[in-house]
């Protein structure tokens, strides 16, 4: 081709080469291009998510070798052998610098201390390996697969993949510190072995790490060993690798090297880089702590910083001391008893030990033995024991005060009591005379608290502290404005619901110990409750267990006798106090009478007045409310409530087919359950089978059973209760042996606790002083029954039902 002036503009090869350039170009740019190879799964993957089509065709033959591949190293597992990696540190008897080899190994399944070496697989001329008496086949192969998922997993391996016979692969000490931190966990995870030196992993791995040293100043270490709420401790940072401490110069060198992995004295120690820098910074530096937080973060060990995170916690001096004193406290001694008329067994010998030990350090504890255990005796046994130079409070439910009382009165006669209830309780704190036992109600505490806020008590104690468990509760509130030079909590049950009840427990005792409470919700409750943390658990555990004791029976087993018996002291309410008067009253003033008239005057009244002490509306044959009206349903429900709580069993007798139905009625819907079966003399017999073998056999089934004691005296077998409540008596110890021995009898495994409730200042405590002090006189005059109370005369009758100093409730 020419153009006008002549010049030629192509030639024909330039032509033809232009052609084929641009038919090649479009054939390469258009549709109908054919690639000379197929695009990878990945990049077929891409196309379809960033193309027209998003489907991408995978022939079943392709899935089938995509899943063989993914699964050979997990395959290799499950045989007789599989891959093993093992790190060796530089030697440097050797001169190897710091090169670190990673050799490769095959390890038995069976027995992973034994190990073939790649070298031994390589050189093997059979396709059978004897590895711990067992056949691998195909060794070669499985080393080969299990090498190319190790490298997958840890990509440094893939470096001698090239080699025919890989035995081992070299790494720097950036590549081995990275083999620690992630290759270890990945390649574990996968099924392959690891071993590393002891010197870098597990227990006896050496690591810098950040702690705090904390302790008392050297004055108040000169002061002694207790514990002073008020005093505030001291603590440093310090750098520690192993046991040893490091002078700022060493933790200098050790940050300006800015390795993961540092030779120190003869041994590789890991470092956190980062945390090595924040750490230099901290060195030196002080701090205070409270005597509670100071107690707690010695304890556990640990300690949460900003800074920093979770560091160790090491104690000093006086700090030091008391912790392992806390730690044998238990089993310290033998316990001082004091004035104490009551021969304890070995488990309550122990707590008051343990009492004594810990309230003599100025520590608060919680008592938090199983119901029936005797934690009230040896409250008693700790009051006792004391100098007496200031007195002691004790605050409880309404429903106890009367048996605190009698307990004190039975077991340390010598000790004044003095009860703050009622309008003629004591207004005067000088009125709480040293040495003397005051004992008060919850109510009391929080409409008196300024007047007993202004005591300096001895010992504070609070029985049934769960009564406390909520922390923004005017009692709770209360309690901890309570002054003393120690505090105890007595509960059955410790933790009912949440840890938070533990915290308002705890937070009485030793106020501060588990810090602030939103800081332990997220330090304890979210991770416990929520995520079962085991660590967390273990945290909670370490700084709680020194103030916490709580035997359950299955423990004491061998120091409890087959059966137990006490009385439980109850009180009666306004109500009820007044009813009973007016009952006496009304049949005194119109006198007895004689013969057959006089003995049915004298049991009607005495009907009466048992209705009276077990409900007001048993009495007046009404259906109203039951909540608030009688103090021995209130001690009853309390009682019972800890059984469920336990998850223990037990049996109800009442005399009485109408108490026996609001039992049933009233349990059920104070105690949150389905129903409550009452079994009495109207239930058939396949009724009352049906019954027995659900209580017996069904764990599902309500753990209480209400039975009326003329029913419940024969032919009945149950053995699933441990706990026996005679709700009213039949004043014949016979009767009320026999219904016991439904529970304590052949077959039955455990100890049985029988509980006899009787109400203070009424005609059943009376009787009730006869049954227990005078049995035999008893079993011989009372034998059948209440008549005999028919033939006492007026003046008996009159002193024996007249209504004394009864501790009404509130």
């Amino acid at each position: 081709l020419r153009r006008g002036d002549g010049r030629t503009i192509w030639s024909a090869l330039e032509l033809l080469t232009a052609l084929c350039d641009a038919v090649a170009d479009a054939l390469a740019r258009g549709g109908g291009a054919a690639p000379s190879r197929v695009d990878s799964w990945p990049q077929r993957w891409v196309a379809a998510l960033t193309g027209d089509d998003p489907v991408v065709e995978l022939p079943d033959e392709h899935i089938a070798d995509a899943l063989a591949s993914w699964a050979a190293g997990a395959l290799h597992t499950e045989g007789q052998a599989r891959l093993c990696v093992r790190l060796h540190a530089p030697d440097r008897t050797r001169r190897t610098g710091e090169t670190w080899l990673l050799s490769f190994h095959l390890q038995s399944v069976v027995d992973p201390d034994v190990l073939v070496s790649a070298d031994e697989v390589w050189s093997t001329g059979s396709d059978v390996l004897r590895l711990a008496g067992r056949a691998v086949a195909a060794p070669q192969d499985l080393l080969v697969h299990s090498l190319a998922e190790a490298a997958r997993l840890f990509p440094p391996i893939d470096a001698c993949l090239s080699e025919q016979r890989p035995t081992g692969v070299r790494l720097d000490t950036d590549q081995a510190a990275e083999f620690l931190t992630r290759g270890v966990a990945a390649l574990t995870e996968a099924g392959i072995g690891v071993i590393v030196p002891d010197e870098l992993t597990g227990r006896g791995a050496l690591r810098l790490r950040g702690r705090i040293r904390a302790g008392h100043s050297a004055e108040e270490d000169a002061r002694g060993s207790g514990f002073d709420r008020e005093s505030l401790a001291t603590f440093r940072w310090e750098a520690a690798i192993g046991d040893e401490t490091l002078t700022k110069e060493d933790l200098e060198r050790l940050v300006a090297a800015n390795r993961p992995l540092v030779r120190w004295k003869g041994r590789w120690v890991r470092v956190d880089t980062q945390e090595a820098g924040k750490l230099a910074r901290l060195i030196g530096r002080r701090g205070a702590l409270s005597a509670s937080e100071t107690l707690a973060v010695a304890l556990a060990g640990r300690r949460d910083t900003a800074e920093l995170g979770e560091v160790e916690v090491v104690a000093d001096g006086t700090v030091r001391e008391l912790v392992e004193r806390l730690r044998s406290a238990e089993a310290a001694r033998e316990p001082r008893l004091v004035g104490v008329e009551a021969r304890l067994r070995g488990y309550q010998r122990r707590g008051v030990a343990w009492l004594q030990s810990m309230t003599e350090l100025g520590l608060g504890v919680v008592l938090a033995d199983d119901m029936g255990l005797g934690k009230t005796l040896q409250a008693i046994c700790l009051l006792a024991g004391r100098d007496g130079t200031r007195p002691h409070l004790v605050v409880c439910p309404t429903s106890v005060v009367g048996n605190w009382e009698r307990e004190l009165a039975r077991f340390a006669p010598h000790l004044p009591v003095i009860r703050h209830h009622g309008p003629d309780r004591p207004t005067e704190s000088d009125r709480f005379t040293p040495g003397a036992v005051v004992v008060t109600t919850y109510t009391m505490l929080r409409r008196d608290i300024d007047l007993l806020a202004a005591v300096d008590w001895d010992v504070v104690v609070l029985d049934e502290a769960q009564q406390i468990k909520n922390q923004s509760a005017q009692a709770t509130r209360a309690a901890g404005r309570l002054r003393a030079a120690a505090r105890v909590a007595l509960t059955g049950t410790p933790v009912e619901n949440r840890l938070s009840e533990l915290w308002s427990i705890m937070n009485f005792v030793n106020p501060g110990l588990l810090g602030p409470f939103d800081r332990f919700k997220e330090r304890f409750v979210v991770p416990v409750e929520r995520w079962r943390d085991p660590d967390a658990t273990r945290r909670l555990r370490q700084v709680v267990a020194p103030f916490l004791l709580r035997r359950v029976k299955a423990e004491v087993a061998a120091d409890l006798p087959p059966k137990q018996e006490s009385i439980v002291a109850c009180t009666l309410t306004r109500e009820q106090a007044t009813l009973y008067q007016a009952a006496v009253t009304t049949l005194l003033q119109e006198g007895l009478g004689t013969g057959i008239e006089r003995r049915g005057r004298i049991l009607k009244l005495l009907t009466a007045l048992k209705q009276i002490c077990n409900h007001p509306a048993q009495y007046l044959g009404e259906g109203g409310p039951l909540a608030g009206r009688s103090g021995k349903l209130a001690r009853a429900t309390e009682m019972l409530a800890e059984v469920v709580a336990a998850g223990d069993r037990a049996l109800v007798f009442t005399q009485y087919r109408v108490m026996g139905e609001m039992l049933a009625r009233h349990l059920a819907a104070e105690l949150d359950l389905p129903y409550v079966p009452f079994l009495h003399g109207g239930v058939g017999r396949v009724q009352r089978d049906r019954m027995v073998e659900t209580f017996q056999t069904d764990d599902s089934s309500p753990p209480l059973l209400i039975v009326s004691l003329r029913a419940g005296g024969f032919g009945l077998n149950l053995t699933r209760a441990t706990h026996v409540l005679h709700y009213d008596r039949w004043w014949n110890p016979a009767v009320e042996d026999q219904a016991t021995d439904r529970a304590h009898r052949i077959g039955q495994t455990s100890a049985v606790n029988v509980y006899k409730l009787v109400t203070r200042g009424t005609l059943e405590e009376r009787i009730a002083d006869l049954l227990e002090h005078k049995r035999e006189l008893a079993e011989a005059v009372v034998g059948t029954g209440e008549t005999w109370l028919t033939e006492l005369s007026d003046d008996e009758l009159r002193a024996l039902v007249q209504l004394s100093d009864f501790g009404e409730a509130e």
